[in-house]
């Protein structure tokens, strides 16, 4: 545990010296960092009266700083906001790792936009559904034009698997597996479009066993 902590305050020291000094691009910010297996992130606080949005908009000027004064490669730094001042910060050991994490799906489906309307359990709102049948239906059609031949940007098809696959497991606990089943199934996505935990998880019908579900009263 020493050795962590000790860690992580190397890591805070580089930023104060390096970032948060009068010559670095985010002088008087704050870091309160964590060391990972991959590399390290931290909570970044600016200094009094700038905003998250003002960080990011010089972001590219900061990644070249933080790649730099912690010596991995550009691509390896990837930062986000956290809340409307703080932004968070990933560094990562390999330019690999920052990319495997940008194809993280964001935002998840968490309920906070809540509508007046009957649930199926508290905390599932209209929106989350009329998200996930938007990631249904656009990652439904990148996957046909693959099957068809035609050209397709493979990292758009990933990603929109992945945020797909995280929009159901963010409503598992929910909702109903059969209500998730039937979005589904309206937009039309194929069975051997979805992994087979998911497809058993909600009940997915397979080859011709592939129908619309009648509307429940």
């Amino acid at each position: 545990m020493d050795d962590y902590r000790a860690g992580c305050a190397e890591i805070e020291s580089v930023w104060a010296r390096e970032i948060a000094g009068e010559d670095g691009p985010l002088p008087g910010s704050g870091l309160t960092a964590l060391v990972t297996p991959q590399g390290w992130c931290g909570h970044v606080e600016p200094a009094d009266g700038r905003w998250a949005v003002g960080v990011l908009a010089a972001a590219k000027t900061i990644v070249a700083a933080v790649a730099a004064a912690y010596d991995v490669p550009e691509r390896a730094v990837t930062m986000r906001p956290d809340g409307e001042r703080a932004v968070f910060v990933w560094v990562y050991s390999t330019a690999g790792g920052a990319d495997y994490h940008r194809g993280w799906p964001h935002p998840p489906l968490d309920g906070s936009e809540y509508i007046d309307i009957q649930r199926e359990r508290p905390g599932t709102s209209l929106l989350d559904l009329v998200q996930l049948t938007t990631r249904a239906r656009s990652y439904q059609e990148t996957w046909s034009a693959l099957r068809t031949g035609r050209q397709v940007d493979m990292a758009q098809l990933v990603r929109r698997y992945h945020r797909l696959r995280a929009g159901i497991h963010d409503l598992l606990p929910r909702t109903r597996p059969d209500q998730l089943r039937d979005i589904l199934l309206q937009v039309g996505v194929s069975r051997e479009a979805l992994p087979d935990d998911v497809a058993e998880t909600i009940g997915y019908p397979a080859g011709s066993e592939l129908t619309i579900p009648f509307p429940r009263a």
